[in-house]
């Protein structure tokens, strides 16, 4: 016959393995499938050059994205469509490759512009985040809703979740108490959501990067760059709300 004590200390068993098993569960490395729906009208609504190749059929533009991360490290890359895509409209959206190495405070960027690779190697920008009580789930995981106010005019949502451990998210976005599985612009023109979280431990040749080749500049170092050679298309806030991003 078995005693109530007895019972009692299996039930206790069972629960703290529960909490154990719960606890040792939370994500520490994988991948992450993103897909971004760009609201190319929403984008583009201030500048008349594109905006007037925008009709009914051309709102949306939806691109997928793969996040690899560990404990210290992630690479954000685009991945490729078979679709193709012709004249300006491939480049009306941008498909950057991101590096961060959390332990070195490091952050490299293959940066997409207009159609020409451009590399920066600078250190991670922080970002002060205001975490909210909202919540939803994403990808079946419970997230807490952040917000990060880009400048007086823009901010940014986040959805992070605490199971997925490392600080990472879409376009290098981090600074959260875990992984950003939702990020939005206040307005909708930009949205990314996880179609897959995945435990695994990410390829060495996929977190490897090669800049033996390339030449590298801060973010100042190119933003005065394209000052010089692009200025009577680019302006400085345009470039300062572009790097924001990064």
């Amino acid at each position: 016959m078995i005693s109530m004590d007895s019972t009692k200390k299996s039930f206790v068993a069972i629960v703290f393995g529960l909490i154990v098993t719960s606890s040792f569960g939370q994500i520490t490395s994988g991948k992450i499938i993103f897909e971004r729906k760009t609201n190319l009208k929403k984008l583009f609504k201030d500048n008349p050059r594109v905006k007037r190749f925008l009709n009914e059929d051309v709102t949306w533009k939806k691109e997928d994205f793969e996040l690899y991360f560990n404990d210290s490290s992630s690479a954000f890359f685009p991945v490729e469509s078979d679709e193709l895509e012709q004249g300006f409209m491939k480049y009306l959206t941008t498909h950057n490759t991101i590096y961060k190495n959390q332990n070195r405070n490091e952050k490299v960027v293959m940066l997409d512009l207009w159609g020409t690779e451009t590399t920066i190697k600078d250190s991670i920008s922080p970002r002060v985040w205001k975490v909210t009580e909202s919540k939803r789930k994403i990808g079946g995981y419970e997230c807490r809703k952040a917000m990060w106010e880009m400048d007086d005019t823009t901010r940014i949502y986040a959805w992070f979740s605490v199971d997925i451990v490392p600080s990472v998210g879409p376009e290098g976005f981090d600074g959260l108490p875990g992984a950003i599985l939702g990020l939005a612009t206040e307005n909708g023109s930009i949205i990314y959501f996880a179609k897959e979280v995945i435990a695994m431990s990410p390829p060495k040749e996929v977190m490897k990067i090669d800049l033996k080749s390339k030449d590298t500049y801060t973010v100042d170092e190119l933003k005065v760059r394209l000052i010089e050679k692009m200025g009577q298309w680019v302006k400085p806030k345009d470039l300062d709300a572009m790097f924001a991003w990064l």
